[in-house]
C-alpha cells in the first residue's frame, strides 16, 4: 500500500493570498480513495494557511460526505452516486479564495488478465529459473511474489529479482515441482493469483546393477533409472569402451557382439552416466548333427567307391572329419568323405563317422551312418578273343576302374584303366589306333582294328567295320583299307567300327582320329623381298594352295633345309628368334606378303621360306634374292667407339616384358639398362614400321640410378627419338637427370602441351619454335671444355642455348618423368662425341622416317 498526497491550487485570491499555496490531500492508496477508508483522508493546504470552510462530495462543489476535516465513510454501495468514471471532489476556501481537486474512487479489487508465468516449463538442474509477475486490469498495481516453493519448500529468499538459480539442488528422487504466487495490490484491494508450475529436471540417474543385466540374446532391462523428472526416450551403450550406440526405446534389446557391457539413459535434458560393466561373453552352442550321414547308393563290392554325405549340423559353425569304419574297427587312414572297398573288407560291413568340431572350441559331437551290406569281393574274369575284343565278367554291381594291361598284340599292348561302371550299358572301346599311310590321292590308308571290351553277361559281340568322309559314311568301304582319291582332297578321312551285343540294345560306334586329305605338297612361286623401312623386309610369293601355313626364317648364312625353315632353325640346327622366324596362315591360293619386322640395322641376309600343307607336307624352299638396307649416315650407336649406352625400343629382343607389360629395356652396348613399365607390342603404336614403347602418362617411365653415365669431363651428345603424345602438367619431363650436384632436366614448361625448356647445371632457357608433339628427334649437346655450352636441337634445329659451367654428375637418368609424361619411347643414346650431333641425329631420322 503507497499512501500519497496530491496538491491543486485554483480559484481566485481573496486578500491574504500566498502565490505558491495549493491544496493537498493525504491518506490516499496508489492516488486513489478506496471505499471503506475514506475517513482517513484529510486535507490541508501546502503552506500551512488554515482552512476556513471544506467539503466532502460526489460531484463538484458537492457536500454529501461532509464538511468536517475528513469524510464521512462511504462504500462500494456508493458509486452510483459518483461522476464517472467515479471521482471524489474536494473543496476548500481561505482568504475568499476557493481551492478545489478531485481524486479516483477505486471501487473493486483488480483482476489478473495476463497471469504470472515461467519462462519455460522445464528446467535442468543448475539452470537459473526467471519468472514474470503478469498484469492486472487496473493502474497503478503493486504486483509481487507472494510464495515461490520446490515441492512445496519455500525458496522465495532465493529470488534475485525475478531470478532464481537452481544450483545446487536436485531433482532425483523428488517430485521437482517449481509454484508461483503473485500478489496484485491497487487501490480497489489485494488479490492473489491462481498459482502456476515448473518442472526441476535432471539428466537420468545410472542404472543400478539390478536395473539390467546381460544374456545370449542381449540386453534386458528390468527398470528404468531415476528419470530426473523428463521421461526417459532411449537407451545408449558401448562395449569395451568403444563408440557410443543409440538403441530407440527403453526396453529389452539383442546384441551380436559380446565383451564388457555399460548402459546409460537418454531423456530430455541430456544424457545420464554410464552404469557399471557387466561382461557378456559368447556362450559355446551345443553342436548337433540332425541327420545320421548317407552312404551312396553303390554295391558294396570290393573295388567300389563308397561316399558319405553328411547329416545336416546345427547349433553354431564346425569343422568335420570322417573315420571310416571295418565292422567295429576303425580303418586306419581312411579320414576322407570317400572310401574304396578293399580285399580286406570283403566280408565286412562298412560304416561312416561323421566328427563335427566346434569352431570356437569344445568336445566334437559325432554321428554313424547305417551299416553297408556285407563287401563281396569283386571276382573279375577275363577272356581275350585274339580278334580285337576282350570279354570280361566281374561281380553284380561293380563300378571301380581296374588297370587292364595287354602285352599282344603290339597296337594294344598297354595299361588301360578299364571304368567297369561304364560297362554297365555295354561295350567300351580301349584303343582306336591311328591310321596309316601318306594322305595323297593314290596312296593307302591302312586301319588297325580298335580294342573292345564289354561285358560277357550280356551277349556275344558282332563288329562292322567302315570309312567316313567328313562325316558321312562312305558305301562299299567295309575293311580295314582305303585308297585315296580326287574326291577325298581337302577333306578328313576315319576308320570306323561299329559293334553289337544281343543284350545291348543300341549299338556303339568308335571312331579313328581323322586324316585330312591334301594336295600333296604346295608350290612356291614369283618370290620377292626388299627392304621398305629401317628393320622392316617384305616378302612377296605366290602359292597354289590356299591352306597350311608359311615359316620363314631369315639368315646371311647356309640356305637351311626346308624342315629346318618349318622348325626355325639355321642350316646348322641353331634355333632362331623372332622376326629371324616365323610363320604367316595361308587362307587362299595366289599371292601372299609377308611383312617382317623389328630385323637389327644395317639389314644383309635373304628370306627362306617353305608352305606346310593341311596334310603336313613341305614344298621345296623358295627364298628371296639378298636384301640389303641402303648406305647408311655415318653414325651408328653400334659402331660408335665413342658411345656410351644405347637404348632400342625397335629391337624387341633387348625389351624384357610379360605378355606386352614391359619391365627392362637393355643397353644396347653396355650394362646400363633401363627399368620401369611400358606396353610394348602395340602395333597401332609402330613409328616407320618399327616397335616403340607405349607410356600411359599415368604411372609408366624408365630409369637407371646408381651409375654416372654422363662423361666426367663434361662434353657429350645425347639423343632422344621419342612422340609427346600427353602432357598434364609444367614439369612434365621428357629427360630429368637428378641425384648430383649438377643436373639436367628437359620439361614441357606448360601444363597442356610441350613448349620445351631445357635445364642444365643450375641454368635454364626455353625452347624456341613450341610447341611440339607427336613424333622428334631431342638432341642435347653440353660443351664444357669448349665453349662452356649446352644447346638443346629438335629435329636437328638449335631452339635453346645456355652457359654451362659444371659437369653433370647426376647417378639418376629418368625418361618420361619428373611429373610423368604420357607418349612413345623409341630410341635413346648417349655419345662422348661431340662431332657426332649432326651424323647421330641424321641416323635417327633416317631410321624412325623423320623428315
Amino acid at each position: 500500500m503507497i499512501g500519497l498526497s496530491i496538491s491543486i491550487g485554483s480559484g481566485q485570491n481573496g486578500g491574504q493570498r500566498s502565490e505558491n499555496r495549493s491544496l493537498t490531500l493525504s491518506g490516499l492508496i496508489d492516488g486513489a480513495a478506496r471505499p471503506g477508508s475514506a475517513s482517513g483522508i484529510t486535507a490541508a493546504f501546502s503552506d500551512g494557511f488554515p482552512i476556513q470552510s471544506l467539503s466532502w462530495g460526489s460531484t463538484a462543489g458537492g457536500a454529501e460526505f461532509g464538511t468536517a476535516a475528513s469524510p464521512q465513510e462511504f462504500g462500494s454501495a456508493d458509486t452510483g452516486l459518483f461522476d464517472a468514471p467515479g471521482l471524489l471532489h474536494v473543496t476548500a476556501r481561505a482568504a475568499g479564495r476557493s481551492y478545489s481537486l478531485s481524486v479516483p474512487i477505486r471501487t473493486a479489487p483488480p483482476a489478473f488478465v495476463t497471469p504470472p508465468a515461467f519462462d519455460a516449463a522445464l528446467y535442468k538442474v543448475g539452470a537459473e529459473v526467471e519468472v514474470v509477475l503478469g498484469m492486472v486490469d487496473a493502474a497503478p498495481a503493486t504486483l509481487t511474489v507472494a510464495s515461490f516453493t520446490l515441492d512445496g519448500e519455500d525458496r522465495q529468499s532465493g529470488l534475485a529479482g525475478l531470478v532464481w538459480s537452481s544450483a545446487g539442488e536436485t531433482a532425483w528422487e523428488r517430485e521437482g515441482l517449481l509454484r508461483l504466487q503473485v500478489r496484485a495490490e491497487t487501490s480497489g484491494g489485494v488479490v492473489l493469483s491462481e498459482p502456476v508450475t515448473a518442472r526441476l529436471g535432471d539428466v537420468p540417474r545410472a542404472f543400478a546393477a539390478a536395473d539390467w543385466s546381460v544374456d545370449e540374446t542381449g540386453v534386458r532391462i528390468a527398470a528404468l533409472p531415476d528419470d530426473g523428472n523428463a521421461p526417459i526416450t532411449n537407451i545408449r551403450y558401448r562395449i569395451d569402451g568403444g563408440p557410443d550406440q543409440s538403441r530407440n526405446g527403453v526396453t529389452d534389446f539383442a546384441l551380436s557382439d559380446y565383451g564388457e557391457i555399460q548402459i546409460r539413459a537418454v531423456n530430455a535434458l541430456g544424457i545420464g552416466a554410464w552404469s557399471d560393466t557387466k561382461t557378456r561373453i559368447a556362450q559355446t552352442p551345443v553342436l548337433s548333427i540332425d541327420a545320421a550321414p548317407l552312404l551312396a547308393e553303390v554295391a558294396a563290392v570290393e573295388g567300389n567307391l563308397l561316399t558319405a554325405t553328411p547329416g545336416p549340423v546345427s547349433r553354431g559353425p564346425s569343422s568335420r572329419s570322417w573315420q571310416w569304419y571295418r565292422g567295429a574297427a576303425a580303418i586306419s587312414g581312411a579320414t576322407g568323405e570317400s572310401y574304396r572297398l578293399q580285399p580286406a573288407d570283403i566280408g565286412k560291413r562298412i560304416r561312416v563317422r561323421q566328427i563335427e568340431t566346434p569352431g570356437g572350441g569344445g568336445s566334437p559331437v559325432t554321428r554313424d551312418s547305417a551299416a553297408s551290406a556285407a563287401v563281396v569281393a569283386l571276382n573279375l574274369r577275363v577272356e581275350d578273343n585274339g580278334d580285337g575284343t576282350v570279354g570280361v565278367g566281374y561281380a553284380d554291381g561293380a563300378r571301380s576302374t581296374v588297370e587292364f594291361v595287354l602285352t599282344r598284340p603290339a597296337a594294344y599292348a598297354g595299361s588301360f584303366a578299364l571304368d567297369l561302371g561304364a560297362l554297365e550299358t555295354g561295350p567300351v572301346c580301349l584303343v582306336r589306333p591311328a591310321l596309316s599311310g601318306t594322305p595323297e590321292p593314290g596312296a593307302t590308308l591302312s586301319a588297325t582294328p580298335f580294342l573292345w571290351v564289354y561285358p560277357a553277361s550280356l551277349g556275344a559281340l558282332s563288329v562292322s567295320a567302315g570309312w567316313r568322309r567328313d562325316g558321312t559314311m562312305l558305301p562299299g568301304e567295309s575293311g580295314t583299307e582305303h585308297i585315296v582319291s580326287a574326291a577325298d582332297i581337302g577333306t578328313q578321312l576315319r576308320y570306323v567300327e561299329t559293334v553289337t551285343q544281343s543284350g545291348v540294345s543300341v549299338p556303339v560306334t568308335a571312331v579313328s582320329p581323322a586324316v585330312t586329305i591334301g594336295q600333296g605338297p604346295a608350290v612356291l612361286s614369283d618370290v620377292s623381298g626388299q627392304r621398305n623401312a629401317a628393320g622392316q623386309i617384305s616378302v612377296t610369293l605366290s602359292t597354289n594352295q590356299g591352306e597350311g601355313r608359311i615359316f620363314h626364317v631369315v639368315t646371311d648364312g647356309a640356305a637351311p633345309s626346308a624342315a629346318q625353315i618349318a622348325a626355325g632353325t639355321g642350316a646348322d640346327g641353331t634355333p632362331l628368334a623372332a622376326p629371324y622366324r616365323g610363320a604367316t596362315p595361308v587362307t587362299a591360293a595366289g599371292t601372299q606378303i609377308l611383312t617382317i619386322s623389328g630385323l637389327t640395322e644395317p639389314i644383309a641376309a635373304r628370306v627362306y621360306l617353305v608352305q606346310k600343307s593341311g596334310s603336313g607336307a613341305l614344298s621345296a624352299l623358295a627364298s628371296t634374292a639378298r636384301i640389303v638396307s641402303p648406305a647408311a649416315s655415318g653414325y651408328d650407336p653400334q659402331g660408335s667407339a665413342s658411345a656410351v649406352a644405347w637404348w632400342d625400343a625397335s629391337d624387341e629382343a633387348s625389351i624384357t616384358h610379360v605378355a606386352g607389360a614391359v619391365s627392362r629395356i637393355a643397353d644396347k652396348i653396355g650394362d646400363a639398362s633401363l627399368t620401369g613399365t611400358g606396353t610394348t607390342g602395340v602395333s597401332a603404336r609402330d613409328v616407320n614400321g618399327l616397335n616403340t614403347v607405349l607410356l600411359d602418362g599415368v604411372g609408366d617411365y624408365f630409369q637407371n640410378s646408381g651409375t654416372t653415365l654422363f662423361p666426367a669431363d663434361g662434353d657429350w651428345v645425347l639423343t632422344i627419338v621419342a612422340s609427346i603424345d600427353g602432357v598434364n602438367h609444367i614439369n612434365d619431363a621428357l629427360v630429368s637427370a637428378i641425384n648430383g650436384d649438377n643436373t639436367l632436366a628437359i620439361v614441357g614448361f606448360n601444363a597442356s602441351q610441350f613448349t620445351g625448356r631445357l635445364a642444365i647445371s643450375g641454368e635454364a632457357a626455353s625452347f624456341d619454335g613450341g610447341p611440339y608433339d607427336g613424333l622428334h628427334v631431342f638432341q642435347v649437346k653440353a660443351d664444357l671444355t669448349g665453349h662452356a655450352t649446352a644447346t638443346a636441337y629438335v629435329d636437328g634445329n638449335p631452339v635453346a642455348v645456355l652457359p654451362y659451367a659444371a659437369a653433370v654428375d647426376a647417378t639418376t637418368l629418368r625418361l618420361f618423368r619428373s611429373y610423368v609424361m604420357g607418349g612413345r619411347f623409341c630410341e635413346v643414346f648417349l655419345d662422348r662425341d661431340l662431332s657426332s650431333q649432326a651424323a647421330a641425329f641424321a641416323y635417327a631420322a633416317s631410321k624412325w622416317g623423320i623428315s
